[in-house]
């Protein structure tokens, strides 16, 4: 049983889910990294700024006299006017203050962690954007207003590089804070960038590689329904070749039974009185029999041919005359009129005769009875368009029920009563074993039309 169809919405909106739910990740890894470069470029600056004043406060201590006691004091304090700086305090090489300018005395010594990193000579930048409480305090940024920029630099002489105390600035962060916004501007603005990029590339590639998908899965559906088609052949074809074999054997059995019965009958109808009831019964019997007798010798004639290798050629005129003749005497029990063309130039192999009769006539038999009485049957012969040879039946009844044309040419349940529902299905068999094919042309109210074509000859 095939699979129920995913509805084709349904398809496009997982996919647009995929799509979006892809681009909005990678959105979010952009920004993340973009988020990581901007703390670690912002984290440079401040360290540039940090080792700009480290280097002019050496450049001033070098100047200075040594043995002067206020001269450290004196070559920093320069630093000051020279760099801008607000504030400062300065602290020896034991972590003591030796002076301060413009702040007030610091309430403890700087913390161990920080002082070790700049007795290591590392020069520390950090930005505060909000002096309102206590300067010294980690003070966590909220406002643009009074921010100011901290700076810890190591003091050594550039002739020597002992290390004999360490300065505290503070500078006004106005322009340092317009920089790096210049900075988080030009970085945010190159992520958009990326990330709508990145983006068309994502949904390009994938919306490619969703139509192959897409095609490799209508590929493989049409290649599933190829493969149960076939499947339902080869078991049809098993069913009629198994059914062919009980056929023959019982067409030999009841020939001869059959013979006999129509003797018997055909004898009880001269013997008995001449009732008219009681001979129409008989003519009806006699009549029944003679068909059964009729269709036997025509399945065993088609064995014998298949078995003999005789060949002959009948044309189409004369299959139709065949076919015309074994259902004459139906259609005018039902009061249905059968027209007949059919060119006599078109010929066939006696082995294709004989199978195309039996399929014409199932197909105007199963039109005789869709016919109501005062209607037509048309049986036509011709060439095809194509080169081959075709034959149309048509008649005048209802047309077929739905259920049928979904499954035609398919073994199912018969609507006629008495029905097998294998006679579309076998005549398409036979039809494949002569070369050709039944189509229904076309099935409305007013007209049904079964079109048997054959392939030209090799």
């Amino acid at each position: 049983m095939p699979a129920p169809a995913v509805p084709p919405s349904s398809g496009r909106i997982t996919r647009l889910s995929v799509l979006g739910v892809t681009v909005l990740v990678f959105g979010a890894v952009v920004a993340a990294m973009t988020q990581q470069l901007r703390d670690g470029l912002r984290e440079q600056i401040l360290r540039r700024e940090a080792e700009m004043l480290a280097a002019i406060a050496s450049m001033q201590l070098d100047d200075a006299a040594e043995d002067v006691p206020a001269a450290k004091f004196i070559a920093v304090l320069k630093t000051q006017k020279l760099a801008g700086v607000s504030g400062l305090r300065i602290y020896d090489a034991e972590r003591r203050l030796n002076g301060t300018y413009l702040l007030p005395p610091a309430a403890s010594p700087p913390p161990d962690t920080l002082w070790q990193r700049v007795a290591a000579g590392e020069a520390i930048g950090r930005l505060f954007r909000d002096l309102s409480g206590d300067p010294d305090a980690e003070i966590i940024p909220t406002s643009a207003a009074d921010a100011a920029f901290e700076a810890w630099v190591p003091l050594r002489r550039n002739r020597s590089s002992a290390f004999i105390g360490a300065a505290q600035f503070w500078v006004e962060a106005d322009q340092l804070l317009v920089e790096l916004g210049a900075h988080d501007r030009r970085l945010w603005t190159q992520a958009a960038i990326a990330w709508f990029a990145g983006s068309l590339v994502i949904v390009s590639t994938l919306g490619w590689a969703f139509r192959r998908l897409d095609a490799a899965n209508r590929a493989l559906r049409a290649r599933s329904e190829d493969l149960l088609r076939a499947n339902r052949e080869l078991v049809l074809a098993a069913k009629t070749s198994a059914l062919g074999t009980v056929a023959a054997h019982l067409m030999h059995e009841i020939k001869n039974p059959l013979a006999g019965l129509e003797s018997i009958v055909a004898a009880q109808a001269e013997a008995a009185g001449r009732t008219e009831q009681r001979d129409g019964e008989l003519a009806a019997a006699s009549e029944l029999t003679r068909r059964l007798r009729t269709m036997v010798n025509d399945v065993v004639a088609v064995l014998r041919d298949e078995q003999s290798g005789v060949e002959y050629e009948l044309s189409s005129a004369d299959i139709v005359e065949v076919v015309l003749a074994k259902v004459r005497a139906d259609a005018a029990t039902r009061g249905v009129r059968i027209e007949t063309v059919a060119p006599p130039e078109i010929t066939l192999s006696g082995r294709r005769a004989n199978l195309v009769t039996l399929v014409l006539r199932n197909l105007v038999q199963n039109a005789l009875e869709a016919t109501p009485a005062g209607g037509t049957v048309r049986l036509r012969g011709g060439r095809d368009p194509g080169g081959g040879i075709e034959f149309l039946v048509e008649d005048t009844g209802g047309g077929l029920p739905a259920a049928v044309r979904e499954r035609l040419f398919q073994p199912c349940t018969s609507t006629k009563v008495g029905g097998s529902g294998l006679g579309l299905a076998l005549s398409q068999r036979l039809a494949s074993q002569a070369g050709g094919r039944i189509e229904l042309v076309r099935s409305e109210p007013g007209v049904t039309c079964f079109r048997l074509v054959l392939e030209p000859e090799a």
